[in-house]
């Protein structure tokens, strides 16, 4: 078992998947009054089914903070390197060997070890895609476009669109669903 405390991004994204005159052609917006909006709605989206589907669009490094059973699959894939493996000790940080753990898997790997249940590890590695698939752009192009096309109605009075159902099929397929978090 697996218990995620805390994930941090130590080494953030340089690359964009949409950019905001991809986002605005897409719309069909030739005015530059929204673009503020519009480049929060497509942070919006790439989060969302980032979180959705556990797979990151663009290289990044994070920093895993967990309470590990026998093993963890670290919850952002493709994974590149893993740099570091630690847990507390109670009063430091104390860095792992390899052999002290053990990695299996190529794009979503599992850290395998003798783990104490009461101790909390922390796992620093390099994860996400160096060129995003196309289908995971289109899938963010149309969740702008849901976000964007409803973005002053109430929730009473709006139903799901198929943009936002079509961004969810599309990631499907990226979808981890052995994924515990």
């Amino acid at each position: 078992m697996q218990i995620v405390r805390d994930i941090t991004t130590t080494v953030a994204p340089t690359a964009e998947v949409v950019t905001l005159t991809e986002a605005k052609n897409y719309l069909r917006v030739d005015y530059n009054e929204d673009d503020t909006l519009i480049q929060s709605l497509i942070d919006t989206a790439q989060t969302r089914l980032e979180q959705y589907a556990s797979v990151a669009m663009t290289e990044r490094k994070l920093a895993v903070f967990a309470y590990v059973g026998e093993f963890i699959e670290l919850p952002y894939y493709p994974i590149g390197t893993i740099e570091r493996v630690q847990y507390w000790d109670g009063n430091d940080w104390v860095t792992m060997v390899y052999g002290d753990y053990i990695v299996a898997g190529i794009t979503t790997k599992k850290v395998y070890m003798v783990a104490n249940n009461n101790m909390e590890y922390n796992f620093i590695y390099t994860c996400g895609y160096s060129t995003t698939p196309k289908t995971m752009k289109t899938a963010i192009l149309k969740y702008v476009a849901d976000l964007y096309e409803y973005r002053e109605s109430s929730v009473e009075d709006t139903q799901p669109n198929a943009n936002i159902t079509t961004a969810y099929e599309i990631m499907k397929p990226y979808k981890r669903i052995n994924y515990i978090l």
